[in-house]
């Protein structure tokens, strides 16, 4: 018996160690050539980008350690790549991982001069994911908003993720990710970049910063540089043609009260009209949409098809203005941001390649574009409505109540 243990343990022995080296337990042993202590390095979830006198000044925020503490480091240096250099080995030994990175925030300056620089080195660099989310910093550097944004338990990088999440949610934007932009340049010439600004308000908790994360529409940029910005109206028009648009709560008066209704479903159908020698006449865009009250202010009577209509011709129109409003501000920079020939040519693309592949950029900006928005009040919630709008079923318990208010 002591024979079989003594030999099980030999045979054993080597497994152990080789378990110990996979683990990372042993000195610094291990069969992954990259192996870095944790301890050793530092997690960078946020990257900033500003424009310097001799060149660019680049600033990481990331963690280290198990309190995970947010620290920030920057460098200057007369470009992208030579400035993260200067960060790759960090005070007290730690090394900058870059794999971690969530955000990526670049100054306004960086923006109109050095964004195909920014977006070259994020492409190439071995560690830096193509899904980092890119934003262009309004009215002030970059690095000056988020040490604003950061609170004493609470990270800029936080903050930051917190918008990414919700941002769509609330119809003010779409981050898109360099993965995104890089291919809408390289396919259509032109692509849409999130903005922000930081915003002096009321804190909303005693442990952020001194500054507020807001939404600042859309940036339409060229290969080379940021061309110009997009006013609210039009971020959400352009999200509405792009299939960006979740959901948003828009206020519409009706009769003596103010309806908050939740717009959650949208759908755009965008066609191409031709005449009969094969020209591109006009583009028809319609969309619908589908909404639910959230509250109301005042008096209005849903119960009425009347009443519903209006709400639903109101809401039409402020989508509908939305829509035009991002297509003639394309059309006025001569720019198809939008990417409606794209669009279009996935629909018809022979047709279209016949009428205006050549021709697109000169035909774009005279094109008529019709659109049409219809809107539905699908649900109002309210126990004294019928049930095809209240949510309730024949028969609810709810049914006896509902008669007694309406004899009222």
């Amino acid at each position: 018996m002591k024979k079989t243990l003594k030999r099980a343990a030999r045979l054993l022995a080597p497994v152990l160690a080789l378990c110990l080296t996979l683990t990372g337990c042993s000195k610094g042993l291990s069969i992954f050539s990259n192996y870095r202590r944790l301890e050793m390095v530092e997690l960078v979830r946020t990257v900033t980008v500003d424009g310097a006198e001799d060149g660019v000044n680049v600033a990481i925020y990331g963690t280290a350690g198990e309190k995970q503490e947010a620290r920030m480091y920057q460098r200057t240096g007369p470009s992208v790549g030579v400035a993260m250099n200067e960060l790759s080995l960090l005070p007290l030994g730690r090394e900058a991982v870059l794999s971690h990175t969530e955000e990526l925030l670049i100054g306004e300056d960086v923006a109109r001069e050095r964004l195909d620089e920014v977006l070259d080195y994020v492409e190439r660099f071995s560690e830096t994911r193509l899904d980092i989310g890119l934003l262009v910093v309004r009215d002030s550097p970059a690095r000056e908003l988020v040490s604003g944004l950061a609170g004493e338990e609470t990270p800029a990088s936080d903050v930051l993720a917190g918008l990414s999440r919700s941002i769509d949610r609330v119809g003010q934007g779409y981050i898109f990710s360099c993965r995104e932009i890089v291919t809408s340049l390289a396919q259509n010439g032109v692509a849409l970049i999130q903005c922000v600004r930081g915003v002096q308000e009321e804190k909303l908790f005693e442990n952020r910063g001194d500054l507020n994360l807001a939404p600042a529409g859309f940036a339409v940029a060229r290969p080379d540089a940021l061309v110009d910005f997009l006013t609210e109206e039009e971020t959400l028009g352009s999200m509405l043609l792009l299939g960006k648009y979740r959901s948003k709560n828009v206020d519409i008066p009706v009769d003596d009260a103010v309806l908050t209704l939740s717009v959650d479903s949208v759908k755009p159908e965008i066609k191409p009209v031709f005449s009969r020698d094969g020209a591109l006449e006009r583009v028809e865009v319609r969309l619908t949409l589908g909404a639910n009250v959230v509250c109301m202010a005042g008096l209005a009577d849903l119960r009425q098809a009347e009443t519903r209509r209006r709400a639903e011709d109101g809401l039409s129109r402020l989508f509908g203005d939305a829509l035009t409003a991002a297509v003639k501000r394309g059309q006025a920079m001569g720019i198809d941001f939008l990417d409606l020939y794209g669009i279009l040519s996935r629909r018809e693309p022979l047709r279209m390649e016949d009428a205006a592949g050549a021709d697109w950029e000169k035909l774009f900006p005279g094109l008529p574009v019709e659109i049409t928005v219809e809107s539905t009040l699908s649900r109002t919630y309210d126990i004294i409505d019928p049930p095809e709008i209240s949510g309730r079923e024949e028969g609810d318990p709810w049914e006896k109540l509902t008669e007694s208010l309406k004899d009222n």
